[in-house]
């Protein structure tokens, strides 16, 4: 009998989603465009690879293998046979990523972009990702609802389904959209904006309409491994180029009560 309940407990541990980190390593390359000597735009990068066989680790991969074919095949080049876009003919192009949450059945990765651009300085971007490593959505970017029920507990495998009575501390984030959250969310994060622009942090002439251009809760965010969902002012806003930016983490009970 011991033998046999080991078996069916090894069965029902086998069947378990795995919930461990996944080994995230790092895709390093460089082009030059054109070829040789006379290159106007020098691309470095680095793009997340994860380990493993499974569906998740190959999906996440192929979204990661689309957007450097996109920058190796389609823009890049461009850009090198466009007169308007060579500046002073010597531009630098690095593309780099940190993986801010890889637990929990979520992977959180962060892509930061820095292009030079001639005597107009320097260009600075950021997107984040967060995939779904076990559920419905295996391998696919959650919304920010999604991330925010995942951050809350809810099994990625529920976000379709999950039921407000089975979470009655989550019924506004079950009943709400990401959309919703975002319109609340621009609201109340648009003073805090105002402070840092007073601050010197932010640009003097970005207004309530630059702000709300280029700043969009439902993209500009992250999980974190506390969980909670972290938002970022892009680099675009703030008076000086930095990838140091502005963050604003919010728990989902406080996400919650903001609805």
């Amino acid at each position: 009998m011991a033998k046999i309940a080991a078996f069916v407990l090894a069965l029902m541990l086998a069947a378990v989603p795995a919930l461990a980190e996944v080994t995230v390593e790092r895709q390093t390359g460089e082009r030059f465009y054109p070829a040789g000597e006379n290159w106007t735009y020098h691309f470095t990068y680095a793009y997340p690879h994860v380990l493993g066989e499974d569906y998740a680790a190959a999906a996440i991969n192929d979204t990661y293998q689309m957007a450097l074919d996109e920058m190796t095949q389609l823009v890049l080049p461009m850009f090198a046979n466009e007169e308007s876009m060579r500046f002073d003919g010597k531009n630098e192009v690095i593309h780099d990523f940190a993986v801010m949450c890889n637990q929990r059945e979520l992977l959180s990765v962060m892509l930061y972009r820095r292009q030079t651009k001639g005597q107009e300085g320097v260009s600075l971007s950021m997107e984040a990702l967060t995939f779904d490593l076990t559920g419905d959505y295996v391998g696919q970017s959650l919304t920010l609802r999604g991330v925010t029920l995942a951050q809350a507990g809810v099994p990625t495998d529920q976000l379709e389904d999950v039921r407000a009575e089975d979470y009655p501390a989550l019924q506004k984030l079950i009943a709400g959209s990401s959309d919703e959250m975002a319109d609340v969310l621009l609201d109340v994060l648009y003073p805090r904006f105002q402070e840092l622009k007073q601050a010197g942090v932010v640009r003097a002439d970005a207004d309530q309409d630059a702000f709300e251009m280029a700043f969009s809760p439902a993209a500009d965010f992250y999980a974190d491994e506390e969980g909670r969902v972290v938002f970022f002012l892009p680099p675009a806003l703030l008076a000086q180029p930095t990838f140091d930016v502005p963050l604003f983490p919010f728990t989902p009970e406080e996400l919650e009560a903001l609805l």
